[in-house]
Order: structure tokens, then sequence, then C-alpha cells
């Protein structure tokens, strides 16, 4: 929708009702909001005759983001660890409701080479901590709202895709399934291994971050490439978590990527999608790597590997491997794999789509006493998780589905043993040592 920049030069007498008043009380609110983003886009204002405040106004456009995923689990054999007894006990079987995501904001831009994103999310409210879906603790009787993205991204060329800096709080572009959109995704759940990449690099799970990326798109009609290149804070777990610490290094991101045949955007974003509905044939391939130097708990901190996506008329494959490591001062070293591999084919029925689809995901991490020692020591992930999901989704439109999957999961811990918290598998907020239960699920994704 256009900002209606004329309500500022009404008068008092000039509201034919409460329903103007509360027009203008708003976009006082939204120029509010916007007023860093539009400092931003100011510098970017050269692109066009906009020399004054009210000019630039007049070129921004503004559109709400709204989307809810919402869920209906039943999981199967949970074990929580009692120390006192040092075994695990199982739980009952149980139904869970949760509003697993939800994300509320606006989206926009200011001419033609500034675009700006504000969206908050609510998430995991209602669930219960012995389900057996991936995720922190329930959100709460009166549940939190947290910031989920707040970046400008200004087109530094005039006339082509080649280079865009974005600047804000924001998703590193490293990790296909952590820049793939969870609404986005074929299977019910992403596969959990953004949230290791996440929590080795940001050390968190949402995996946002403020910092600079630098991007871009060279468009050729077979072959066509595109580039990010980031600096970012890395993770804040000092000082009441408002400090990297005594020793600091920025964050360094780098992501290059390939298009054989069609890419998958004629136009730059660092928002990402896996399924085209039929619409494309082509394959990305992508290198990814990132580092951050001295800390206080190790001398480097690294991530490498490669993602792809395939999609050829109606069938979709995507996938990454990648490398988690970290060197520490006293000669010690630890590092972990993780990989997912998912396949769907979504096919027409009337009006509508089916998607069958499947993944499979994986840690593997240190398994021995000394290899998991160091592990510890640099505060790393250890043993080994699994996890298959199998279902099929319904379209009634690309924004609109429902799911119905099932999970199955496995851990190993190696010689950590019973009442370790080596990895996701065997570790849940608010409870401790746990083992995860196989779990069946049907979810509701509605994208505005």
């Amino acid at each position: 929708m256009y900002l209606l920049a004329s309500l500022l030069g009404k008068t008092s007498a000039g509201f034919a009702s409460l329903r103007d008043i509360y027009c203008l009380g708003h976009t006082l609110r939204l120029r509010f909001l916007l007023f860093p983003l539009l400092l931003a886009a100011s510098f970017a204002s050269a692109q066009t005759s906009a020399t004054t405040p009210s000019a630039l106004w007049k070129q921004v456009k503004i559109e709400p983001i709204a989307a809810l995923q919402v869920w209906a689990t039943y999981t199967m054999g949970a074990e929580v660890y009692r120390p006192d007894e040092a075994k695990y006990e199982q739980v009952d079987d149980r139904l869970n409701f949760q509003l697993r995501r939800s994300r509320f904001g606006f989206k926009g831009n200011v001419g033609d080479r500034v675009k700006f994103n504000f969206t908050v999310a609510a998430d995991l409210v209602g669930r219960d901590l012995l389900a057996g879906t991936d995720g922190g603790a329930n959100n709460g009787p009166s549940p939190q709202v947290r910031l989920w993205n707040a970046y400008v991204q200004w087109r530094l060329s005039r006339e082509s895709e080649k280079s865009y800096l974005v600047a804000g709080y924001q998703i590193p572009q490293i990790g296909r399934e952590s820049i793939t959109s969870a609404l986005r995704s074929s299977s019910m759940e992403k596969a959990w291994v953004q949230n290791y990449l996440r929590r080795h690099l940001v050390g968190t799970g949402p995996g946002r971050a403020v910092g600079l990326n630098l991007g871009g798109l060279f468009l050729k009609e077979k072959l066509s490439w595109g580039y990010d290149i980031g600096v970012f804070n890395p993770s804040m777990q000092a000082y009441g978590n408002n400090s990297v610490g005594d020793v600091y290094s920025p964050l360094l991101t780098g992501r290059l990527v390939a298009y054989f045949g069609a890419p998958e955007s004629k136009a730059y974003t660092t928002n990402h999608k896996l399924n085209y509905f039929g619409e494309r044939r082509g394959l990305s391939l992508a290198l990814a790597g990132a580092w951050q130097a001295k800390g206080d708990v190790f001398q480097d901190n690294y991530a490498y590997g490669f993602d792809f996506l395939g999609d050829y008329d109606g069938w979709s494959m995507d996938g990454e491997y990648m490398v988690l490591g970290r060197r520490g001062y006293e000669d010690i070293s630890t590092a972990a794999q993780t990989a997912y591999l998912r396949l769907s084919y979504t096919l027409k029925v009337g009006e509508y789509w089916l998607e069958p689809s499947g993944m499979l995901a994986q840690l593997a991490g240190p398994l021995s006493a000394a290899d998991q020692s160091a592990a510890a020591a640099l505060s790393a992930f250890a043993g080994e998780e699994r996890v298959f999901d199998l279902g099929s989704n319904f379209y009634f439109t690309p924004n609109l589905k429902l799911s119905m999957h099932y999970t199955f999961r496995k851990g190993d811990a190696g010689v950590a043993g019973a009442g370790a918290t080596v990895n996701n598998y065997f570790f849940q907020s608010g409870v401790g040592p746990i083992l995860r239960g196989d779990w069946l699920g049907l979810g509701l994704v509605a994208i505005m």
C-alpha cells in the first residue's frame, strides 16, 4: 500500500471522521518506525529527483507481513533422564497443539533501489517441553514477541543486480537450510542442521546478527552466478550477553553460487525458497564458509561446506554438507559435520497441488573420550543425531498449505553415555537430559 502523506496536510477541521484521525496516528507511527530506514534511503535518493522529505515520502511503498504456522503433533517414546537413578524413564505419549511460528511486520521500498524489512516473531506458543518437536521452551501463557528481521537493502548499481548492500539485523548468508524460510520448507520442520550451524557461528537458534552483507547476481542465459560477503557481530556470551568478551574478532561469511539453467530469482534477495511449482528448470550449486579469529574460548571458529538446489518441472531436491570446527589455545581442536538431503515432487490436483516429500538429516560429532573432552572444552557439539521426515503437503495456493508428516529420530552420545547433553537429541531447555521421541504431525501454514 502507498503511504498517505497527504494526511499530514489536514487540519483538525478537515477530518471527516474518527477513521481519519486513526489513519493520521497510524501514519505518524509508521514514520517514526521508518525514520532510521529512510535516513539510509536518503543516501540513495540521488537516483531520483527527490530532494525534500515530502518528495522522498511520496516514493515510499509499504506492504504488511503476516504468516502463521500451527501444528498438532503426537509424540511417542520420549524419555527423561533421572539423575538419582542414573537412567532414562519413559514418559507418556502426548498430543500437543502449538503455534509453531508467527511473523508480523512490514516491508517496502523507497524508489526503485532501496528496500526495507521489519519483522517480529512469536514462536513455540503452547509447546509441551516433552513433545518430540524441536525448539526451546513453551513461549508461556503471555507469549513473548521478539525482533526477527530489521534491515535495509540498497542496490548500489543503477541498472543491474550486480551489487547490493544489506545493513541491519539479518541472517548471515551461509547454509541452504539456514537461509531458507521455514514457512517455505517441503518438510514439516526444517532440517535442524541449521540450528547447529547458527549456534556455532552466532550463538543463538534464530541465527540473526547485526552486520553488513554485500551481494549480487550476474545473470546470463544459461549460466548465472551470485555472491554474498558479510561481516557480523559474533556471539555475545560475556558480560551478561552484552559483549563478545575480552578478546574480539568479527564474524566473516562468504557464499558463491552458480546457477545452471534458470536462476532461483531474477532479482537479488537474501530470502530463499525450494518449491517453484514446476516453473523452474535449474540447478544451484554453492560453496560457503565463515570464520571468526580469536575469542575468549578459541583461537579460531570456522564453518565451510557446500549446498545445492535442483528443480526440474515438479521435482525438487536440495541439501547441504557443512563442517563446523574450532581450534583452542591449548593445542586442542574439534570438528563436527552436518548434512541433509530432501526430495519432493509436486503434482497438480485440479486447482491445487500435492507434494510428497522425504528428508534425511544428520549431525556427526566426536564419539571418543578424548575428542568429546576437547569438544566440551571448546563449547562445541558432540555425539550423533539422525532425523528422517516423511509426509505430504497439500497446497490450496503457494501461500496456504496443509501438511502431514512422520518424523523418526535417533541419537548416539558416544562415551558420554546416559545423561549427556552433547547435542539437540539429548537436551531440552527446561528439562535437561532427554531422549527425544518420534512424532506424527498435522500442520497448517498461511502466508499473507
